[in-house]
This record gives C-alpha cells, sequence and structure tokens, in this order.
C-alpha cells in the first residue's frame, strides 16, 4: 500500500510538471491531452478531473488542432458521466460538444460515433423517443454531406427504427428498415435490421413473416464473440416471443433457452435486464400452460435478478411493469383475486414512476394507452372482489385505478402551468431540483443492478434523501400542489356536495362511477358494453362530426336515438329531479354533448318541448377528479380578458362569428381584448394570472390518444397550450 501510494504521488508529481511545461509554452492541445490520458487511466475519477480541465484552461481553442482536442474533452467528459449514473449531465455534455462542433465545422471529428450516436441513446434511455429520433435524423443528414459511409448509415437507420417502433410508429419504421437494408451493408448491420424488421412486424401483428424473417436471421449468425453473441441472442428472444404469440409453446421454450446459454457464456454478470426479460417470458409460457407455479417462480426470478426485494425499492422499468402483470395473472388462475389486484397496483406503481423520466408529453400519452389495459384488467378485479364482499374499499379502489387512466399527461401540465404562471413559483429552483432527482435515482437504480457497488447505493439513498425534503418543503410552500402518486386516495371529501358522474370505457367492459355527497354510492357495469360502444360511435359521428344535417333531416331519429344513449349511460343511475351534475367522460364520451341528451321517450315535432338533459339538471364536465382538485388559487383580480383567434390565415376553419362576438362582449364588459397575432403561449399564461375570467375563442381538440383536451393558437402550429382549469375559463370556437 506505501508502495502504491508512493507511485500515485509520483505520477502525479510528473503529470504537474508536464503541465506546468505546456502551459508556459501555450502548448493547450497537449494539456488537455496529457490530461485527458490520466482521466481515462483513472476511470473513478474521470468526470471530476475532466470537470477541472475545463475550469483551469488559460484561454479557448483557437486553431484546429486545437478545437479538435477540445472536443474529445467534451465527448470524453459526457461518456463518464453516463458510466457514473449522470445522465442529464452527460446529455448537456453531449448537446455542448455538439454545438461546439456545429460552430467550428471540425469535419475531422467522427462526431457520429462519438456524439450524435451516444446522445441519442442518451434520449433513448430516457424514453425520449422524439429528441432521439431529432438527433438520428441529423446524423443521417450529416452522413450524406460529409462522411458518407454505407455502415454507419445503415446502423443509423437502425436506431431510427427501433424509435419509431417504440412510438408506435410502425409504418415509418418500415421505411427506415428498408432504407437501411437498400444501403447493402456488411453483414452485421443486415443482421441488426433485420432483427429490428422482425419486432415490427411482430408488433405488427404479421407473425407468419415474423418468424420467416427472424429464422433466415438467425440461420446467418454464429456467436463469436461479445458483440454478434448479443445480437443472436436478441434474434433467439424475437423468435421465441413470435412462437409464444402463435401458441407454439415448444418451440418459443428451445429459443427462450438458447438465448440464456448465449447470456451465461457471454455476460454471466450483464445483460441483466436481457435476463429479466427472458426469465418474464419464460414464465409467459408456462402459464400458457396452466403451469401457475412454474409462471410465479420464474416471474419471482425476475425480481430477483432486477433487485426487487421488496415493494419499497420499486422504481420504474416496463419490465417490472410486465412481471407484476404476469404475476397478476398467475394468482387470477389461482383464484386469489386479492393477490392478483396487489399485483396490477404494483404494475401500476412502477409504470407511474416511469412517467418521472419522460420529458415529452407524446411519450406520456403513448404511456398512458399501454396502461388502460392494465387499469381495465384492475377496475375488472375489484368490481368482483366488491361483488363477493360488499366491501367499499374496492369502490374505492376502482376509482383509484379509474384516475389512473385518465388526463394524466394534462394533470402533469396542469401542475407545470401552475407553476410557471405563479409569481412565487416561476423562479423556483426546487422544481427542477425535483425533476432532476426523480430521474437521477431512477436511471441510478438500474444501473446499480448490472453493476452493484457500495458507493452507487450510497449515492441512491443520499438523492433519496434529498428528494424527499424536496418534496416536503414544496408540499408546505404549495399545499395546491399533488405530490402524492396515484394510488393516494382520491380525496372525494374535497369535492363540492353534489353528483360526480365518472365512466371508464376499456376494450371489453364499460364502468359507471356514481359520486354523491361525497361518497361513492355505487360502481355500474353496464351490460352489453360492445354494443353501447359502437352505438355511440355511431352517433358521435352521425350527429356531431358530420355537422347538424343529420338531426335536421331527421329530427325523429335523433330523438331516438339520442334517448337511446340516455338510457343506456345515465338511467341507471337514477338521477333526482334538478341535481348538479359533474360529468367526467371517457373515450368517445369526449364527444358527446350531455346537455342535449333525451330523458324521456315522448316525441314531438316542436323542439322547444323536448326533454334535453340540461333543461332539468345543472351539467358541468372534468377531465378528472384529480385535475378538478387541482385547482389555481383563487385570484383576488376582477379584470375580464378576452382572446380572439379568427384563424383568417392558414389552412384550419375560419372562425367569422369571432369578430362578432369580441364586439358583443365589448359592449358590456371592460378588460384587455387580444386577437389573432397577438393570441400566444405567453400572452395566455401571462393574462391567466391577472384575470378573473377569462374568454377564449379559437379552435380546440382533443388530441393524442387519450383526448387530452388542446386549444390552438393560430400561427405557432406546432404549439398546443393545454387548459390550466376550469374554473375560470369560458370558451368559443370549434371544439
Amino acid at each position: 500500500m506505501l508502495l502504491q501510494s508512493s507511485l500515485v504521488i509520483a505520477q502525479g508529481d510528473d503529470l504537474q510538471t508536464k503541465l506546468k511545461s505546456f502551459k508556459a509554452n501555450n502548448d493547450l492541445t497537449n494539456w488537455i491531452y496529457e490530461q485527458l490520458d490520466y482521466a481515462n487511466e483513472n476511470p473513478q475519477t474521470a468526470t471530476e478531473n475532466i470537470l477541472k480541465i475545463q475550469k483551469e484552461r488559460w484561454r479557448n481553442a483557437k486553431t484546429d488542432e486545437e478545437r479538435f482536442a477540445w472536443l474529445n474533452l467534451l465527448s470524453t467528459l459526457a461518456y463518464y458521466q453516463l458510466l457514473d449514473g449522470n445522465i442529464f449531465g452527460s446529455i448537456s455534455s453531449y448537446e455542448n460538444a455538439l454545438s461546439f462542433f456545429r460552430k467550428h465545422k471540425i469535419l475531422d471529428y467522427d462526431v457520429v460515433e462519438y456524439i450524435y450516436k451516444p446522445l441519442g441513446n442518451n434520449y433513448t434511455r430516457l424514453g425520449d423517443y422524439e429528441r432521439a429520433l431529432f438527433i438520428q435524423k441529423q446524423s443521417i443528414e450529416f452522413q450524406h454531406s460529409y462522411s458518407e459511409d454505407k455502415n454507419k448509415t445503415a446502423a443509423i437507420y437502425c436506431n431510427m427504427a427501433i424509435s419509431y417502433r417504440s412510438m408506435g410508429k410502425l409504418e415509418d419504421a418500415y421505411k427506415a428498415i428498408e432504407s437501411g437494408l437498400e444501403l447493402k451493408s456488411d453483414n452485421f448491420n443486415r443482421i441488426m435490421l433485420n432483427n429490428v424488421y422482425a419486432d415490427v412486424l411482430y408488433d405488427d401483428g404479421n407473425y407468419k413473416k415474423a418468424a420467416t424473417v427472424i429464422e433466415s436471421n438467425i440461420s446467418k449468425q454464429k456467436a463469436s464473440n461479445a458483440e454478434n453473441a448479443y445480437w443472436l441472442m436478441s434474434s433467439y428472444t424475437t423468435a421465441g416471443n413470435i412462437y409464444l404469440k402463435q401458441q407454439q409453446i415448444t418451440k418459443a421454450g428451445v429459443f427462450y433457452a438458447k438465448a440464456l446459454q448465449l447470456l451465461a457464456h457471454y455476460y454471466p454478470h450483464g445483460r441483466i435486464r436481457e435476463r429479466a426479460n427472458l426469465y418474464t417470458q419464460i414464465g409467459a409460457t408456462y402459464l400458457t400452460q396452466n403451469k401457475t407455479n412454474e409462471a410465479i417462480s420464474y416471474a419471482q426470478k425476475t425480481l430477483k435478478t432486477l433487485g426487487i426485494n421488496t415493494t419499497q425499492n420499486i422504481y420504474g422499468d416496463n419490465k417490472l411493469v410486465e412481471v407484476f402483470m404476469l404475476l397478476a395473472k398467475a394468482h387470477l388462475q389461482l383464484k386469489q383475486s386479492e393477490k392478483a389486484l396487489q399485483n396490477i397496483n404494483l404494475s401500476l406503481l412502477s409504470a407511474d414512476k416511469i412517467r418521472n423520466e419522460f420529458a415529452a408529453d407524446k411519450t406520456k400519452e403513448r404511456l398512458q394507452d399501454y396502461l388502460k389495459q392494465i387499469v381495465e384488467q384492475g377496475i375488472e378485479i375489484s368490481y368482483q372482489l366488491y361483488e363477493q364482499t360488499k366491501d367499499k374499499k374496492y369502490l374505492q379502489q376502482i376509482l383509484t385505478l379509474a384516475e389512473q387512466s385518465k388526463s394524466r399527461t394534462l394533470l402533469d401540465q396542469m401542475q407545470r402551468n401552475q407553476q410557471s404562471v405563479s409569481n412565487n413559483i416561476k423562479n423556483d429552483s426546487l422544481f427542477l431540483k425535483k425533476q432532476q432527482l426523480e430521474r437521477n435515482i431512477s436511471f441510478l437504480e438500474k444501473q446499480a443492478i448490472e453493476e452493484p457497488n457500495q458507493h452507487a447505493t450510497e449515492n441512491i439513498e443520499s438523492l433519496k434523501y434529498d428528494l424527499a425534503l424536496v418534496n416536503k418543503t414544496l408540499s408546505k410552500k404549495y399545499q395546491y400542489l399533488n405530490f402524492e402518486d396515484y394510488q393516494t386516495p382520491i380525496q372525494i371529501q374535497k369535492l363540492p356536495n353534489h353528483r360526480f358522474i365518472e365512466y371508464f370505457i376499456g376494450e371489453k367492459d364499460v364502468y359507471i362511477i356514481n359520486i354523491y355527497q361525497h361518497k361513492i354510492e355505487n360502481v355500474i357495469k353496464l351490460p352489453q358494453a360492445e354494443k353501447i360502444k359502437s352505438d355511440l360511435r355511431n352517433f358521435v359521428q352521425t350527429y356531431f362530426h358530420s355537422g347538424a344535417n343529420a338531426m335536421l333531416n331527421n329530427p325523429k331519429a335523433f330523438f331516438k336515438a339520442s334517448h337511446d344513449i340516455y338510457q343506456f349511460i345515465l338511467a341507471p343511475i337514477k338521477l333526482k329531479p334538478y341535481e348538479q351534475l359533474t360529468i367526467i367522460p371517457d373515450g368517445i364520451l369526449g364527444y358527446l354533448s350531455f346537455d342535449g341528451l333525451i330523458t324521456q321517450n315522448n316525441y314531438t315535432e316542436n323542439i322547444g318541448k323536448w326533454p334535453f338533459l340540461i333543461k332539468n339538471h345543472t351539467i358541468d364536465y372534468a377531465f378528472s377528479i384529480q385535475t378538478l382538485l387541482t385547482e389555481k388559487k383563487a385570484t383576488t383580480s376582477n379584470t375580464f380578458s378576452g382572446l380572439f383567434i379568427t384563424h383568417s390565415e392558414g389552412n384550419k376553419t375560419q372562425l367569422n362569428a369571432i369578430t362578432t362576438e369580441a364586439g358583443l362582449i365589448k359592449k358590456y364588459v371592460a378588460g384587455n381584448f387580444l386577437f389573432d397575432n397577438e393570441v400566444n403561449p405567453k400572452s395566455f399564461e401571462q393574462l391567466f394570472t391577472k384575470s378573473k375570467v377569462m374568454h377564449i375563442g379559437t379552435h380546440a381538440y382533443l388530441t393524442g390518444v387519450n383526448h387530452e383536451p388542446t386549444l390552438d393558437f393560430g400561427k405557432e402550429k406546432n404549439v398546443f397550450v393545454r387548459a390550466f382549469g376550469q374554473a375560470k375559463c369560458t370558451f368559443s370556437g370549434s371544439a
């Protein structure tokens, strides 16, 4: 130990002597490289040492050689930050490196391999496929313009296909694969492309062709080193997935076993997530054969492999989402409904933590669509348990699950918007710190499984402690914001004292949750769910999407169809006359006007005498109970603000009545009136904080798979500002 210490000191003295000499000679290039060599020889302290280089540099790089060295330093820093688990620092450093490269056009540097590729991979690690694709497309453009290398370009197309597949854009994935294969690259890149091709075919439900592609790909591969063994392992796994889907269980098991053998030989202590995935898939083969205990055994292997010993250390990972669902299905086979429900909740808990990693709303919407399938199974089990026991805790569980499927992206945005528009919160660094801590913890937890060490564990615990303090401070400081996870019971006691009707429309069933005077009165599972969904789609398409002509041309048909819809979705609740209702729709119901539903079957040609629902009830709407409870604090201002966009430019339908509407309002109300180009997200946010009432005239949409509410602010075509809240806004336009 003394000898080693002496050597380290001697090396340090020698390095300092060289650095002083380089600095005295104004030799920035060798000054940088000498320290990079030292950092590479000491990877445990590499990040710290490279950051020190940045601080101690006595001048900026001036020559091409110096700039090349500095670019090398920036990308090396990003690499070591990733190894340390600081993925956000790594992204920032790669982005700095890319900015430096663009500014100085250092074309000798392999920017695709050492900046574009790892930066895209970092975005992918966070599930931010939109930004990953942006970088991948830029890589392609660079290759075409400066350094055409068909093997590198084929590899980029392969990564693009993976991104598109992860986004569910299968047609774009096919095109990326086709572009990669057309380059006639080397055998290794063709194998990668065909592996992804088989995966995309699998997602597309084309199992026969997927099997042909993957079998052909397997015949062209041989495991001779760790790199090509990985891709052969991936091929075996894909083949197993395909044959499992085709109910060829024995064949699937053979391929999974071959994949495990390769992992054991070439990666005895690595590729943890791939191994965990194989255990889950093998468990699924046993479950298909009704070998429930074997399925549970393999699911437990997955959890052990992923480092899950208790429910306290669950983190966000789709492999955990899947294995908990496998356990839920297994316990259902064993008639253990309570255990099945517990595992569904754990699956959703892991999925909810994944949301903390995702920055892009589109990515969150894709995740939300997948989660709805899990939620539906949880609701079904909870409903059955309630029917058996009459224990009302299961009604609360149904409500909690239903809320998990509704407007989560909107809820996130409402909280972000509340943060951004409040003078107290706008510059509060705690929010940024909270998000960064959550993402770093999630990333480090996954990394610690791959390479467990005491330093990583201590780092995670320290970050979790910091996060707890931040959350506690934020909760006290901003009591109207929600920092709890989805499993916290919905606080219906904080709702107004009238009736709330929340719908859940799943793939199989339709449920109505009936809340009155702070209690869940009942949950109704509607019979003939498929007929109800079909009739709803037809009704909305005929009488809403296609305009008013269908009703005007045949009012009696509309009257009957509207009454039928009322009978399906509201009559089972047995409403009392003149009740106030808050409707929380779901799915296709988001396009339905409940106000105009016909409540009695007594047709008359006099439309003024039609029994519309709104005649006997006061009705308002919410996107979820959580978004309703996440209200902005009331402003003390009495100011009115009107935002009016006519859409006279562009290809959207022009709203001619908007100008007339604004003029009429001006006759009676004084306040701020903004028109067309004056209306944008910034002016909206500024006025929202100052206004008692805000009136908006523009187009509006339900966007994404979960029908999230969106306002269209004209010129900024790519900017859609989602609703901040409901209490203080009125709206006119096309919706």
